[in-house]
């Protein structure tokens, strides 16, 4: 069985709820696998699944962008 590899989020529900939309990762083919909502906090988080060799995943390359352009930019920008 291969490794689960993710990076998480958590936040308010309507900034999650864009980047569930829209996040894809810049340097590989990641993308957001689940939301859950944490019962200790009541936040909800998303894991998002990298490839293996990804960049992101093993920390040498930040994957705040790829949040902020997931929950930031408007649609007419994403084609």
């Amino acid at each position: 069985m291969e490794p689960v590899r993710t990076t998480y989020a958590a936040g308010a529900p309507e900034v999650l709820a864009a980047m569930v939309s829209n996040y894809r990762c810049g340097s590989c083919n990641g993308q957001v696998e689940m939301l859950t909502t944490d019962d200790r906090t009541g936040l909800m988080e998303a894991s998002i699944r990298h490839d293996d060799n990804c960049p992101v995943l093993n920390g040498h390359v930040s994957v705040l962008g790829d949040y902020a352009r997931a929950a930031t930019i408007p649609d007419t920008f994403r084609r």
